[in-house]
């Protein structure tokens, strides 16, 4: 058997709790990922400096991160294609859309690297026929130097410094300094006798080159430099574009004023800095082509150079800011009057592939239709049925499965038609319970029935329409009254209609006595109990003109039984108290116990009687008299009260006799109350079981 907080457990436990074996293990995962945080969090406070648990948490994390993400995805998933207008919108752009992006993102990728090595490597290419042009000069004037030393070329020099704006130039023989500018030492850390390439000084680039000629016994090396300026590369990069060079080098960490700082972990000292000024910029943007769309697009290479002082290898990048047209137009420059042929025919291309993408969209919207046309109509044929017209049918026309699902909402919308027939009919009957539920309630005694020294109350509150629960107050005079209360076998009508004779047989036979009132009854249930022999020499216990509680359920066994079908039966507990001895005298015939709370809290139970009435025939019943004192309360009640279950298990009939107890100084229905309605929040959201009745009677 589940025990107890384990159902209750389970009953409190959140709607929201994993059903699926994706869900159930992500909660043992994050339960676990949850203890192994708490435990290292312990381990750390006990002990700062240990790593336990280290290794095992940060995987846990990973784990719990997976499965974490993968729950939410399929709550994404199932949050957004419940409806079919996003499932179909979610299968468009996976079919049609995404891979389209897909291969135009890889076109764009692919041509813009294309297009940025070509650029680059064209405005290279120019950089590297200045250095190139440069370097010739270089050995020239270093041949002529070791050749004719004492006949400088001042002419040469002249034409020089016209070809490249800022020209200097140093040079030696045989290792004798002739003319250094002091801007162009020798290095020292060159150790060929060539050099040629961009390098920096004092943050500046130059087109730099070295020459060595030897001459018989005669050795000279000419440096020549040129600074990187605009009128350079313009001349260089003609036609292709804007160039900017942007300088960067490793230097110790310090506060950098316009410029990029990147750590270099090899280096903890140092910081690698991009001069975020430009260092050299030439070259203008080409025109705008109006024969198609032309953006200025921005291309990017790294490139090495030396630092001429210290000889090491730092790097600056090259920006050219250009046009596809002027690409296009150097890449095709040999074709002559062609050279836009090749990109016509990549946009012929392109608007081919477009066209074939809207004829797929055309053709795939065609074929969705027919599904968004069906839930169309199934939409407006809910919207008629929810208008009342259940006359109205969807005009299937195709032969495919949303044809079928219409064909089932027209058999449905059929049968809907008919289940309100139905219901119609189902109200007309329970109209006519609702008519014997209150012809019922008039069986009911009311509750201003009251004698002296008693004061009495009951309730009854059916778990259908009707009751088969019965209780009945039969005063006699203003000092006795009896007490009738039963159960009847079975629920609805058949419990009700046989409540109804059971509760004027109590009355015919409890009242046969009373000359005054029925002298015909009287005759009748005297003849009956002579016939039968029932309670002859019976002593009563209290006296009046009342039958004997175990007389009268004797002739209502009889009377049960050769009324009734065999398997109907009714418990049934009858007492007649006296207001002037206040004394009870009782007979119980299978019901529950009536309980008598004593004013000092003490309990006592009124069991003698019988067995169950209407079951056999024959039967005799025994009665007892009990003493009441001021203050004690008679308490009688049906399974409807005690039997009710939850996870906590029954009722019970020792919670009954505590609230009783606990208020018995509150006034009957206050208690009346009270008792119903802890039994119903024992019960809680569920239907109630059985009919609830509760019988209650104070000795004043």
């Amino acid at each position: 058997m589940t025990s107890l907080p384990y159902r209750f457990l389970r009953r409190k436990l959140p709607s929201w709790r994993p059903t699926t074996v994706l869900g159930k293990l992500t909660a043992y995962v994050g339960g676990l990922w949850l203890v192994l945080h708490v435990l290292r969090l312990v381990v750390v406070l006990l002990w700062p400096t240990s790593e336990a648990l280290s290794g095992w948490s940060a995987s846990f994390d990973y784990i719990f991160g997976i499965f974490a993400a993968l729950v939410t995805l399929r709550w994404i998933r199932k949050a957004l294609l419940w409806r079919l207008r996003n499932r179909l919108i979610v299968t468009y752009v996976f079919i049609g859309v995404i891979p389209v992006l897909l291969i135009l993102v890889m076109v764009g990728v692919a041509g813009y690297m294309i297009s940025n090595q070509y650029a680059t490597s064209l405005a290279q290419v120019q950089v590297d026929t200045e250095v190139h042009a440069l370097r010739l000069a270089a050995e020239t004037q270093a041949r002529k130097l070791a050749e004719a030393p004492d006949s400088p070329d001042g002419a040469e020099m002249r034409y020089l410094k016209e070809r490249f704006p800022g020209l200097e130039e140093s040079t030696w023989r045989n290792g004798k300094a002739l003319n250094v500018s002091a801007d162009l030492p020798m290095p020292t850390w060159l150790k060929e006798d060539t050099f040629r390439g961009v390098v920096m000084q004092q943050d500046k680039l130059y087109i730099r080159t070295l020459a060595t000629q030897q001459s018989g016994s005669n050795r000279a090396t000419v440096i020549m430099s040129v600074p990187v300026t605009k009128e350079l590369l313009d001349r260089a990069v003609k036609n292709l574009g804007e160039v900017k060079f942007h300088t960067s080098r490793r230097v110790k960490k310090q506060t950098q004023k316009n410029a990029i700082t990147l750590s270099d972990s090899s280096q903890p000292d140092t910081q690698f800095v991009l001069q975020a000024e430009p260092a050299a910029v030439g070259g203008t943007v080409p025109a705008k082509s109006a024969s198609y769309w032309d953006p200025e697009l921005p291309f990017w290479s790294f490139n090495q150079y030396k630092d001429w002082l210290t000889g090491q290898d730092e790097g600056s990048s090259m920006v050219i800011t250009t046009r596809i047209s002027s690409l296009v137009q150097r890449l095709f420059e040999n074709t002559g009057q062609y050279s836009g042929a090749a990109l016509i025919v990549l946009m012929i291309t392109a608007v081919f592939l477009g066209i074939i993408e809207l004829v797929a969209l055309f053709f795939g919207v065609g074929l969705t239709r027919t599904i968004t046309l069906s839930v169309s109509n199934l939409y407006k044929a809910t919207q008629e049925i929810n208008r009342g017209n259940l006359k109205h049918r969807i005009a299937v026309k195709n032969t495919d499965q949303l044809a079928s699902l219409q064909t089932a909402f027209n058999s449905m919308s059929e049968n809907l038609e008919k289940l309100i027939e139905e219901q119609k009919e189902k109200e007309r009957l329970e109209n006519e319970l609702a008519i014997a539920q209150e012809v019922q309630e008039t069986l009911f005694p009311r509750q201003s029935v009251e004698i002296t020294a008693l004061e009495v109350h009951g309730v009854c509150r059916p778990a259908r329409t009707v009751s088969g629960d019965y209780y009945d107050f039969l005063p006699s005079g203003d000092d006795q009254i009896a007490i009738a209360v039963g159960d009847i076998s079975g629920k609805g009508i058949s419990a009700a209609l046989l409540m109804a004779t059971v509760h004027s047989a109590v009355r015919a036979y409890e009242y046969g006595r009373m000359s005054e009132r029925s002298e015909l009854v009287h005759a009748g249930a005297a003849a009956i109990a002579s016939a039968s022999n029932v309670g002859g020499g019976r002593e009563y216990g209290v006296r009046g003109v009342m039958q004997s509680p175990a007389n009268v359920l004797e002739l209502l066994n009889r009377h049960l039984f050769n009324s009734t079908q065999p398997e109907k039966y009714a418990t049934m507990f009858l007492g007649v108290y006296d207001g002037n001895s206040r004394r009870l005298s009782y007979c119980n015939a299978g019901h529950l116990p009536p309980i008598i709370v004593r004013n000092d809290g003490s309990v006592y139970r009124l069991t003698e009687g019988g067995t169950v009435i209407g079951l056999f025939d024959g039967m005799s019943y025994e009665e007892d008299t009990v003493q009441l004192h001021p203050g004690d309360i008679f308490v009688a009640f049906s399974d409807g009260v005690t039997e009710p279950e939850n996870e906590f298990g029954e009722f019970g009939e020792e919670r009954l006799i505590g609230l009783v107890r606990e208020n018995r100084r509150q006034p009957l229905a206050r208690i009346s109350e009270t008792v119903i309605q802890a039994v119903q929040d024992w019960i809680g959201a569920a239907e109630q079981p059985d009919d609830v009745t509760l019988v209650l009677a104070r000795v004043q």
